[in-house]
């Protein structure tokens, strides 16, 4: 910790000189620029850069994804329009096997009662 105190003191003091030297004959201006003024302008050049190198890889990003919706709905689309032509049979099966389990339970009530018949002719013979 102390060490970093002294080396933001020892930067405090730091300044660099930006000169202005015209092209003709003239006064030659200059400025003091602080270190803390250099190290944020280096941030904001490279948070710059950053932002706009991950804009267009957002943009790809956002295009990709825009297309496998499209994809994705268009394959929604052909199973609902497959499943609208596979329903009315489904719906007829359904009916059908409704059908088939009332004759089985009928087939049961006849046989049921023709053991009972069959039971009582075999007991009077």
């Amino acid at each position: 910790m102390n060490r970093i105190r002294n080396y933001l003191r020892k930067k405090r003091e730091v300044r660099y000189t930006f000169m202005l030297v015209p092209k003709a004959s003239g006064v030659t201006k200059s400025i003091n620029i602080p270190f803390f003024i250099v190290v944020f302008f280096f941030l904001l050049f490279a948070a710059n850069i950053y932002f706009l190198v991950r804009y267009p890889l957002r943009l790809s990003e956002i295009d990709t994804l825009d297309r496998k919706v499209y994809q994705l709905n268009d394959v929604i689309t052909r199973n609902d329009n497959d499943l609208k032509v596979i329903d009315p049979s489904i719906r007829k099966t359904e009916d059908f096997e409704k059908v088939v389990e009332e004759q089985r339970e009928l087939i049961k009530q006849i046989e049921a009662l023709h053991k009972s018949i069959k039971e009582k002719k075999a007991g009077k013979i």
